[in-house]
């Protein structure tokens, strides 16, 4: 192994109540280190967005191959669900999260889709291995991804594309000394073609001896089809790319297939930025911060905050959730560009101007919808309080008060109308 076991991590912010978020992250490190390193970003998404973070320590590979890490993830999700936290909160009261980075953000996609498959965070291995430990199924509020790695085929273009480089002026060929630029993903410095082999051998080393996982659906959800991503169940989604790194397509595509499957997906796409630079937010050595890193930082955080809540009000109301577009749909793209640079502020308008900001909104999130009417009158009745029946004929009369407000404001502009026309008549006489 490369890495020692570490330990799980669990960081609950100050003024935390039972409709706190819960994220569940699944750490990166290629499944061979340890969650040694992910205090500070478990605990800074935690202060941002409000919401309880768990990292689980799960087996390292090979002996944690992609059976036994997902096992654990479902493990360590169903605990962060059930887990009162000595706030006696109801079960399922909390909306969940799920979300990770690198070869984690792979796997949290992974989980995603054997979620969606049991229509909830029980899912069918659960139920079948721990029958009496299956409670009502709980959908996910929402997914969040660092440069997740999904093509455990590790073939997309951008292998070779986002290569790390040279580049040399003329004269450098001569005299080197004469300037040299460095372009590509700095966390992968060797051939395109031994950055492939590396990637494949760790790639083999998570999936054990079933070769036939590389491509699978599931296990690598680069090659997700309609079957997996479609039909509703899928959480609205956020993806923060570097749009240098090495497996920027591993992102794009995945990205691509979920909105198109009906999926709400949101796309953040840091230009000149390398795999995993969120993080990095506390800088790379230099002492200055990325402000790249705290920016996807505070947008992770907004968006763990606003899908918590629409989740929350669609459980309140007995609303659908997740919604899902009734047709095709494309991914909210944003490239972030370097803003902090002399003559940025001619680029952009002054609300973008600030690399930092918390003031950050999502508006295109999906709004919970009723499936049916009778979700439709339950969703008035919990908003009036009433039995479905009277829901049923509050909606009736508010329906014919509506239409006698309009009568009575239709006649009396007529009756005004005709008022000012006699009067006119008359003092023409």
């Amino acid at each position: 192994l490369k890495g020692f076991r570490g330990d799980d991590l669990l960081w609950i912010p100050k003024g935390a109540s039972c409709e706190s978020p819960r994220l569940l992250w699944i750490h990166g490190g290629s499944w061979e280190y340890d969650t040694l390193s992910y205090g500070q970003l478990a605990s800074k998404i935690a202060e941002l967005s409000g919401a309880i973070v768990m990292v689980p320590d799960f087996p390292l590979a090979p002996v944690g191959n992609y059976h036994v890490i997902m096992r654990a993830s479902l493990d360590a999700l169903r605990w962060l669900a059930e887990t009162d936290l000595d706030m006696n909160c109801p079960e399922g009261s909390a909306p969940l999260l799920v979300g990770g980075d690198s070869a984690g953000g792979g796997t949290a996609v992974s989980l995603i889709l054997v979620l969606k498959q049991g229509a909830g965070w029980t899912p069918q291995g659960v139920a079948l291995t721990e029958p009496e430990r299956v409670q009502k199924a709980q959908s996910l509020a929402g997914g969040i991804f660092f440069s997740p790695w999904t093509n455990l085929k590790c073939d997309t273009p951008d292998y070779y594309y986002n290569a790390f480089a040279k580049i040399v002026d003329k004269k450098a060929f001569k005299d080197p000394s004469s300037g040299v630029a460095y372009v590509g993903d700095l966390m992968f410095r060797g051939h395109p073609e031994e950055n492939l082999d590396e990637f494949t051998a760790n790639a083999k080393s998570y999936i054990g001896r079933n070769a036939d996982l590389l491509t699978d659906p599931v296990a690598s959800p680069f090659w997700t089809t309609e079957q997996e991503l479609g039909g509703g169940g899928v959480p609205p989604l956020l993806f923060t790319v570097g749009g240098s790194e090495s497996i920027l397509g591993d992102s794009m595509i995945v990205a691509q297939k979920a909105a198109f499957y009906g999926a709400s997906v949101h796309v953040d796409v840091h230009v000149g930025m390398w795999h995993d630079f969120p993080m990095y937010s506390e800088g790379c050595g230099s002492g200055e911060g990325l402000w790249q890193a705290a920016l996807a930082l505070n947008r992770t955080a907004a968006f763990i905050r606003q899908v918590a809540r629409r989740k929350l009000t669609a459980s309140a109301m007995g609303l659908v959730w997740p919604p899902a577009s009734s047709g095709p749909g494309t991914p909210k793209t944003r490239y972030i560009y370097d803003v902090t640079r002399p003559g940025a502020e001619k680029w952009f308008p002054k609300k973008l101007l600030s690399p930092i900001s918390n003031d950050v909104h999502f508006e295109a999130l999906p709004q919970p919808m009723p499936a049916s009417r009778d979700d439709a009158l339950g969703a008035l009745e919990a908003a009036l309080g009433l039995s479905t029946r009277s829901s049923f004929w509050a909606l009736i009369f508010l329906a014919v008060s509506g239409m006698a407000q309009v009568m009575y404001f239709w006649s009396f502009c007529t009756f005004r109308s005709l008022q000012n026309h006699l009067e006119d008549r008359l003092l023409q006489v």
